[in-house]
């Protein structure tokens, strides 16, 4: 349990920060959900994450894309393809693993070619559509903490899913006090 956790007496929520209004995307501005901080602000504390920022790329910085395999995604530069930050991305999620034991959920950036949970535009190598993949830092996260409660802002907006995901940081959280993993 971090020291976050275990001061606090709610649930911590690891978010991406973009969507608290930081100024971390590629082209220097937010995406900040006013849903999000309604809804959530007054029950849980938040972890604010930029897996690109937290990975030492600057802002403003290129902008990247998914692009290849499904199963295997570059995250390359869309101006230029040279620019590859997939290693950055999976090496900054590993150095978050301990720092993410003690949050409670994962509210992620929906279409994110970092943190994009299952809707992130992938394209083929000469530039065509390819589908829809996952982010290379929510991949990374997902995979090595399998029962973080994650959704995006996206899913958010529906109310079952977002009362869903509320529950399951709650049970998150009193597991984590009663100290059971």
């Amino acid at each position: 349990m971090n020291s976050a956790q275990a001061d606090s007496d709610r649930p911590v929520v690891a978010i991406s920060s973009c969507l608290l209004g930081e100024n971390v995307r590629y082209d220097g501005r937010h995406k900040q959900d006013a849903c999000i901080a309604q809804y959530f602000s007054d029950r849980v504390d938040w972890k604010p994450i930029c897996p690109e920022v937290g990975a030492g790329l600057d802002v403003p910085r290129p902008a990247v894309r998914l692009v290849g395999d499904k199963d295997r995604p570059r995250a390359l530069g869309v101006e230029d393809a040279s620019l590859d930050v997939t290693d950055t991305l999976v090496e900054y999620a590993r150095e978050m693993f301990p720092e993410l034991q003690g949050v409670n959920g994962y509210i992620f950036k929906c279409r994110s070619p970092s943190c994009g949970l299952t809707d992130t535009p992938l394209f083929s190598v000469d530039g065509h559509d390819n589908g829809f993949g996952s982010g290379i830092y929510a991949r990374g996260i997902i995979a090595a903490l399998p029962d973080l409660p994650v959704i995006d802002e996206q899913q958010l907006l529906d109310a079952q899913s977002r009362d869903l995901f509320m529950q399951q940081v709650l049970s998150c959280w009193q597991r984590q006090k009663a100290g059971v993993s």
